[in-house]
């Protein structure tokens, strides 16, 4: 029984990002917001990330909270992104540690790619959606893959409801477009049944990718 519980407590603390990241940007999708106090930096002013899809998330210094404060982020080549991070994106990346003078050890987020919101406030869970590129002659179809982020949870779907995020024209057709993208398109939203055994993602919001910012 020990050795089976062993086994289990290992295998869910590879499931979170540990504070010894690796050298390069990790897989993992945080929610970043910035960081409202007015205190000095780097203490204060930086980020606040979450793991999608997670009540918890490892920070840099191994603790697990709701939250996690960052003083910055970075690209993988460790240059700070000095443009900032749209409030309320998906990052990939992981953390780090970094000294910060006498205030010893901060988080640092290590930026592999940025996705911004779009649409309504976030509600549900946070998924990954492709297209399978399968047509088929009567419906359902279930031709598109959802996979929840920083989870193995996957689905079919035999539809994507993109009315209840609002999405202007523009921002509609760069979501449909990413759906046939090898990265996918991201959204938070419900799984629901659907008449005649569907089953349909209803999207409360989606998230685009930007380009890296640049200091």
């Amino acid at each position: 029984m020990r050795i089976l519980l062993i086994a289990v407590l290992a295998a869910l603390a590879g499931a979170l990002p540990s504070a010894g990241a690796p050298s390069k940007v990790g897989t993992f999708q945080y929610l970043v917001e910035a960081d409202p106090r007015e205190c000095p930096s780097p203490r204060c002013g930086g980020y606040w990330v979450a793991l999608a899809n997670h009540s918890r998330t490892t920070c840099n210094d191994g603790a697990l909270r709701r939250r996690c404060y960052v003083a910055l982020a970075v690209d993988s080549a460790r240059r700070e992104l000095e443009a900032g991070i749209p409030a309320g994106a998906i990052v990939r990346g992981h953390l780090e540690s970094r000294r910060f003078g006498p205030l010893g050890e901060l988080g640092v987020l290590v930026v592999g790619d940025i996705r911004a919101p779009a649409g309504r406030e976030p509600s549900g869970l946070f998924f990954r959606v492709r297209d399978l590129g399968i047509r088929c002659v009567r419906a359902p179809c279930f031709s598109l893959r959802a996979g929840r982020l920083n989870t193995t949870y996957r689905v079919t779907l035999s539809g994507l409801d993109l009315q209840p995020a609002r999405l202007s024209e523009r921002d509609q057709d760069r979501a449909e477009a990413a759906l046939t993208t090898a990265n996918g398109l991201f959204v938070s939203g419900q799984v629901a049944r659907t008449a005649g055994g569907g089953r349909t993602l209803r999207a409360s919001r989606v998230y685009l990718r930007v380009a890296m910012p640049r200091g």
